[in-house]
C-alpha cells in the first residue's frame, strides 16, 4: 500500500479523497487482495459491477461474500443487466444467505421473466421500457469495503483478466486499491442507482466534509447529466490546452468527432500525441471500427500503436501531468450512455509505473503508417464504413 506524499496534502483547493493508493496490473494479484480484504469484513460491502461472470472467478468472489454475510455483514450487489446476465440468472436459481442484497441495473429485456405480472399491459410496458433503457448501462467496477477501502479501476469479475485461466491470453488492465474517504463517497453513488429512499438514508450519515462529493477534481464519477456534460467539457479542455504528450491507452475507441479534431490539432503544433489501441477485442468488430478515424490521424501526425498479443482492456490517459485511470472508453458509450468511474492519480511513483506500462505495451506494438492503411482491401473499407453508422451505440 503506497501513502500518498505529504505535498499532495498541502495543494491548493480541496485536498484527495484517499490517503493510500496503490496499482496492479495483474488480475490475480487484484482478485487475491480484494478477497483477502472481503475476507476481513466487518460490516458493509458494496459491489458495483459491469461483468460479475458466472465462471471460477466470479464464484471464487461470490463464496468470499457469502462468507461475510454469514460473519453478519450487509452486502450490496448492484448489477448491470446486460454485461452481468448469466450471472444474474444463476442467483435466480441460488440460495444465498439474507445479508446479501442484489439489485440489476437496467435488466436485459429478454433475459427476465414476465410471468409474474398477471396484467398483459403492465408486462408489455415493462418489456417496452427495459427495451428504451437497454442502452444505458453501469460500466463501473467499484468494490469497497467497511466504507474504508475502495477497488476500483478496469477489472471486472471474470477469468478473461486472469493469468492463472487465460495463461498469456489474459486481457491487459490495471487496478486500484484506495483508502480514505472515497470508499463512503463510492457507497453513496451506489445507493444513488439503488434507490432514493436507500441515498438519502446513507447520505445523512455520511460525515459532513466539504470536499467528501462527486464532482471532487480527483474523482471522476457521471452521476448525472450535469456531472457527465461537465466532465466531458473539462477532457476537451485538457486536450485543448495540452503543451508536451497526450498518451491514450483504451480498449475501445469511437471517440466523438471533437476529440479528433482536438488531438489532430494538438499534434499539429508539436504535442506528443500517442495513441494505444488492441488488434483483439471481445466486441467482434470494434478492432475494425477503431479504425475509422486512423487516416486523418496519423496525416495529422498522431502516432498509432496497435498491441496485438492480447486484449487491452485497460483505460489510462495521460494528458501532460494528469493522469488517470478507470472505466471510461473513447467512444461514444462512456461520454453519453454509460455510468462510469476514473480516478486521477495521486502518488508520483504511481505516474512512474503507469508511464513504465505504456511505454512497454507501446515496444511490443507495431506503429500504423500510411502505407499500411493504404494497402487494406477495398470490402474491409467498406466495412469499417457501414460499423462506424451504428457508433452512437458503441
Amino acid at each position: 500500500m503506497a501513502d500518498l506524499p505529504h505535498h499532495v496534502f498541502r495543494r491548493p483547493g480541496l485536498p484527495p479523497l484517499w490517503t493510500s493508493e496503490t496499482l496492479y496490473f495483474d488480475g490475480d494479484e487484484y482478485y487475491a487482495e480484494l478477497i483477502r480484504d472481503i475476507d476481513k469484513a466487518q460490516a458493509l460491502i458494496t459491489v458495483e459491477m459491469y461483468i460479475f461472470e458466472a465462471d471460477p472467478l466470479g464464484e471464487r468472489v461470490f463464496q468470499s461474500l457469502e462468507r461475510a454475510a454469514q460473519r453478519g455483514v450487509q452486502v450490496y450487489l448492484l448489477l448491470d443487466g446486460v454485461g452481468s446476465h448469466r450471472f444474474i440468472q444463476a442467483l435466480q436459481n441460488r440460495d444465498y444467505h439474507a445479508n446479501i442484497r442484489v439489485k440489476v441495473y437496467n435488466p436485459h429485456p429478454w433475459s427476465f421473466s414476465y410471468a409474474h405480472l398477471s396484467d398483459v399491459f403492465r408486462a408489455g410496458q415493462l418489456f417496452l421500457k427495459r427495451l428504451l433503457g437497454v442502452n444505458r448501462r453501469n460500466h463501473r467496477k467499484i468494490i469497497t469495503v467497511d466504507e474504508r477501502t475502495a477497488y476500483t479501476g478496469s477489472f471486472n469479475v471474470t477469468i478473461d483478466h486472469s493469468k492463472e485461466h487465460r495463461q498469456d491470453e489474459a486481457w491487459h488492465d490495471i487496478g486500484l486499491k484506495l483508502t480514505g474517504w472515497i470508499a463512503p463517497l463510492f457507497v453513496l453513488s451506489l445507493m444513488k442507482s439503488w434507490g432514493m429512499a436507500a441515498f438519502f438514508r446513507y447520505r445523512r450519515r455520511m460525515p459532513k466534509k466539504r470536499f467528501i462529493r462527486f464532482n471532487h477534481p480527483d474523482l471522476r464519477l457521471n452521476q448525472d447529466f450535469r456531472l457527465r456534460r461537465a466532465l466531458y467539457k473539462d477532457f476537451l479542455r485538457r486536450l485543448k490546452r495540452s503543451k508536451k504528450r497526450i498518451w491514450l491507452s483504451t480498449g475501445y475507441f469511437q471517440p466523438k468527432r471533437r476529440i479528433i479534431r482536438l488531438l489532430k490539432l494538438a499534434a499539429q503544433r508539436g504535442v506528443d500525441v500517442r495513441i494505444l489501441l488492441s488488434t483483439k477485442s471481445d466486441v467482434f468488430y470494434y478492432a475494425l471500427l477503431q479504425t475509422y478515424y486512423h487516416h486523418e490521424l496519423v496525416r495529422a501526425g498522431v502516432k498509432i500503436y496497435e498491441f496485438d498479443p492480447t486484449v487491452i482492456h485497460a483505460k489510462n490517459y495521460f494528458i501532460d501531468e494528469w493522469v488517470t485511470v478507470g472505466s471510461t472508453n473513447l467512444n461514444y458509450r462512456s461520454f453519453m450512455h454509460d455510468l462510469e468511474v476514473d480516478i486521477r492519480i495521486q502518488h508520483p511513483d504511481n505516474k512512474k509505473l503507469l508511464q513504465e506500462n505504456f511505454l512497454g505495451q507501446q515496444a511490443a506494438s507495431r506503429a500504423v503508417t500510411q502505407a499500411m492503411l493504404d494497402a487494406r482491401p477495398w470490402w474491409l473499407k467498406l466495412f469499417c464504413r457501414f460499423v462506424f453508422l451504428f457508433r452512437y451505440w458503441n
